[in-house]
Parts: C-alpha cells; sequence; structure tokens
C-alpha cells in the first residue's frame, strides 16, 4: 500500500512499504474494542463488548506489528480520503491520521497520537458531517468512532455523548456504552488544553493547540483549505 509522501524522511529510507490495508482487520467481531481500547483510550471498551482483554490481544499484536503497519480508512467529500496508521516504527511510534487530498498530491498530515502529540484533527462540526457522508464499506458509527480519537473541541454541545453512544450501540456495545462513550469525548491522553476553532480565510483552523491545522504551521493556506473542504463542515457550530 502505498500513501504518497507518507513514508518520505526516514532513515534509512523503506525498501518496501510497511504499510497494508486494514479493512479485513476492522471487520474482525472484536476489532471495535481493541481499536477504542488502544487507540480511543477506553478501558471501559473491552466489557461493553463483551470482550475478555485477553482475546483481544491478537489483534492488539497485528496493530502494533512493526512490520506491517495497518491502515484504516474512509471516503469523505470529493475523491479524498482519511487514512488512520498504525505507525510502529521502532522507537517512534504513534497512531498517525493523515489526509489523501485526491488530487496526486501529498497526504496532508492532521494528527500524531504519541508523546509528542500533533492535533486535533478535526473539530465536531466535521466529525459530525464526515460521519454521515456516504460510505458503502463501513457505518455511519464506524466512521464515527474511527475520527472520534483524534477530534476535539471546545464547543462541542451536549448532545455528544447521546450521539457517540447511539454510535457504540449500534456497532454491538452493550449497557456500558455511554460510560466508553464518555471516556472516548474526555480522554486526556493527548491534549490537556482546550481547543478551539476558527474560520480564517476559507479555512477551519485551530486555536491553542500544538494542531497541524493552525495558522503559522508547516501547512500551506491551500492545505488547509483542502482539509476543511475534505471534511465538509466550513464553520463550527452545533449539529
Amino acid at each position: 500500500m502505498i500513501i504518497s509522501g507518507y513514508l518520505d524522511g526516514y532513515e534509512p529510507p523503506f525498501l518496501r512499504s510497511p504499510l497494508i490495508d486494514g479493512s479485513a482487520v476492522m471487520a474482525h467481531a472484536l476489532f471495535w474494542p481493541a481499536f477504542l481500547h488502544t487507540v480511543g483510550g477506553s478501558s471501559s471498551a473491552p466489557n461493553a463488548f463483551d470482550a475478555d482483554p485477553a482475546d483481544l490481544s491478537e489483534l492488539i499484536d497485528i496493530f502494533l506489528d512493526s512490520d506491517s503497519w495497518p491502515v484504516f480508512s474512509l471516503d469523505l467529500a470529493g475523491r479524498s480520503r482519511l487514512h488512520v496508521i498504525m505507525r510502529n516504527f521502532p522507537d517512534d511510534g504513534g497512531v498517525d491520521y493523515v489526509l489523501d487530498p485526491g488530487n496526486d498530491g501529498d497526504a496532508i498530515p492532521l494528527a500524531a497520537m504519541e508523546g509528542h502529540f500533533r492535533g486535533p484533527a478535526l473539530a465536531w462540526p466535521e466529525l459530525v458531517a464526515a460521519t454521515h457522508q456516504a460510505d458503502q464499506g463501513n457505518s455511519w458509527g464506524g466512521r464515527l468512532l474511527l475520527l472520534l480519537p483524534s477530534c476535539a473541541d471546545s464547543d462541542r454541545p451536549s448532545t455528544a455523548i447521546d450521539m457517540v453512544t447511539a454510535a457504540l450501540t449500534s456497532l454491538g456495545a452493550g449497557p456500558d456504552a455511554r460510560q466508553v462513550g464518555a471516556e472516548l469525548l474526555d480522554s486526556r491522553r493527548y491534549w490537556t488544553q482546550s481547543c478551539q476553532w476558527a474560520t480564517v480565510d476559507g479555512a477551519l483552523v485551530c486555536l491553542g493547540a500544538p494542531a497541524y491545522r493552525s495558522l503559522g504551521s508547516e501547512l500551506s493556506p491551500s492545505d488547509l483549505r483542502l482539509v476543511t473542504e475534505a471534511f465538509a463542515a466550513l464553520k463550527p457550530g452545533r449539529p
């Protein structure tokens, strides 16, 4: 699997791409408790899906394979695609959210979920808009939960917990779904400060956080607009 520009800069350079299509992994019955536990940081996820944490070890080993990095992908607006990459480079592991803009250009970094966190990737209205885009391969609940760990927004509505709980329930979570939703929404694994968003020159940008999507970052104004167009929700607001 190739994501243009993503592997550039590694030393020594890769002779073979470690990226693999993770769609078969996403189809596994235990994918969501494993993903929400490891990437989302929800300690309650295994129990909510009636899964013994020990039963998740096979999937977690796949998530963390240094030779084959699973990539979980979603179609977005236009020709763009969102990729969630389990970056298992030795001594530099993490989870990357990147955008393939669909215009033959290099992938645009959105968030790096690791000790030196960069993000968030998107605002709450963008999460809602992206969740409800047409997708033949993924349910609305699956789209929401794949994107949610990279979303932070100080202005998210009080009804956010209801939407996340409904997504979890739609994918098989039991009575503890609301607790999992609260853990996912209020995780402080990567950011400890408020994340506010504003529209500047046609692009939605993050204020006051170490985000790629911020003014003065390495992303160009045109890249910032491309990302905004891909998530199809220009102005922050309540869904």
